[in-house]
């Protein structure tokens, strides 16, 4: 009923046992707990707490850029926009320094995701579009919900991948033991991922993805479902063949460009670490 905020918020809210914003006939509660008939919800909307972002001098590998958007390789390592425990060494830090007087970020992403329209998680690298005006964070918002974007990672999974092209249509939700991690469920929100075999070699195969939909950590669980985790994920792997960072990165996306209206592709090159792994495994580089 609480048009304009998001369920993580709220869910904040819910958690916050100091200020008390959201209380079941005056008690606090857990997140997940069961309303019950005759239960009255109370919820005051606390004042925004001052907080501003600091700029950091952080390297930006930027593939392009002009009055609307920006475009970046991000590196694994970094995380995108703060949270607990990054403050100042993320994507946003960097880019507020980068920018400075020069320019601008949208402000559709909030305070602590200013331009952000989309995201790849902490050890994930790859082409990352920044939006740096409402407009332009509106169009891509709208094309990305309308699943118009394509998205084309790369991974190094654990074993022979057969049948070497398909469709994973497997729906996806948080797991209930582990937080931090989703799994395949009946019941779970639809994810679709299409991928192909590009090469195999030793017990590994080197993957194409294409993700449809764009579900938090979508192509590292269903490469797990599929039985052939990531490379160096330490989330959802064994440990067996690791990598500095997870074996996964963004290599391709096209968009269309929300100022000029036609269709851009944009490609990252292959990270260090996943150039190193292929190597050593046995695969050619190819240079695009």
């Amino acid at each position: 009923m609480l048009k304009g905020y998001s369920r993580s918020l709220i869910q904040r809210y819910i958690q916050d046992h100091e200020r008390l914003p959201v209380v079941v006939n005056d008690l606090p509660r857990k997140p997940n707990y069961r309303i019950q008939p005759g239960d009255r919800i109370s919820v005051s909307i606390p004042e925004p707490e001052e907080s501003a972002i600091e700029p950091a001098p952080l390297s930006l590998d930027i593939l392009y850029e002009d009055n609307a958007i920006l475009v970046i390789n991000k590196q694994p390592g970094v995380p995108v926009h703060p949270s607990a425990g990054h403050a100042a060494d993320t994507i946003v830090n960097a880019l507020i320094h980068y920018l400075g007087e020069r320019g601008s970020l949208s402000s559709i992403g909030g305070e602590l995701r200013p331009g952000i329209v989309h995201r790849l998680d902490k050890d994930t690298s790859g082409v990352l579009i920044i939006a740096k005006n409402d407009a332009a964070h509106r169009h891509l918002a709208r094309q990305f919900a309308q699943r118009k974007t394509i998205k084309i990672y790369e991974a190094l999974v654990k074993g022979t991948v057969f049948p070497k092209e398909g469709v994973i249509n497997e729906p996806i939700k948080r797991s209930r033991k582990n937080r931090k991690k989703f799994t395949t469920a009946e019941k779970g929100r639809e994810s679709v991922t299409f991928y192909r075999v590009i090469d195999a070699k030793y017990d590994t195969s080197w993957v194409e993805f294409i993700p449809k939909t764009g579900r938090t950590h979508q192509i590292r669980v269903h490469a797990l479902h599929i039985g052939h985790p990531i490379i160096g994920d330490s989330l959802y792997a064994r440990k067996a063949h690791q990598s500095e960072y997870i074996a996964l990165f963004a290599k391709k996306i096209t968009i269309e460009h929300p100022s000029k209206g036609s269709l851009v592709t944009f490609t990252a090159p292959y990270p260090d670490h996943f150039a190193r792994l292929a190597r050593n495994l046995g695969y050619t580089i190819i240079k695009e």
